[in-house]
């Protein structure tokens, strides 16, 4: 009696795994649907830096990249530094945020916060970016 009970556990515990990852991969399938995507082809954007010192400097961006992140890298905006989780901006125009002072680069777009990494926020032609040195992580 003592080994049917343990069985139908087995079996309970078995489909609720079963039933957990076919819900992982459905909700996967969801996002990989409605994730947001950038188009190839010729487009022209700007890109202004704020630096630290309050400085700007704007940067005239013709490319055919989807995103964002290639494109900064490719017009020479950024230094490539590639993370786990794609292109990590640590130098933008020479400027270096310092990890340790808690230093970093806020990507917006028209003034507008853009909450996706630099290597997929998607691009349109005419669109207009910032990158402004951050100093603090409260109120991000």
């Amino acid at each position: 009696m003592h080994e049917k009970k343990q069985d139908g556990h087995r079996r309970s515990a078995l489909w609720a795994a079963l039933a957990l990852a076919a819900a992982v991969l459905a909700l996967l399938a969801v996002w990989r649907l409605l994730a947001p995507r950038g188009a190839a082809g010729e487009k022209h954007l700007t890109v202004e830096v704020v630096h630290g010192d309050g400085s700007v400097r704007e940067f005239a961006l013709d490319t055919d990249e989807a995103c964002l992140g290639p494109a900064l890298v490719a017009g020479g905006v950024v230094e490539d530094n590639q993370g786990p989780y794609g292109l990590y901006i640590l130098t933008a125009d020479g400027e270096t945020a310092r990890e340790a002072a808690q230093e970093w680069w806020r990507i917006t777009r028209d003034g507008e916060a853009v909450n996706t990494g630099a290597d997929s926020t998607p691009i349109a032609g005419g669109e207009h970016y910032e990158l402004t040195f951050t100093v603090g992580y409260d109120g991000i």
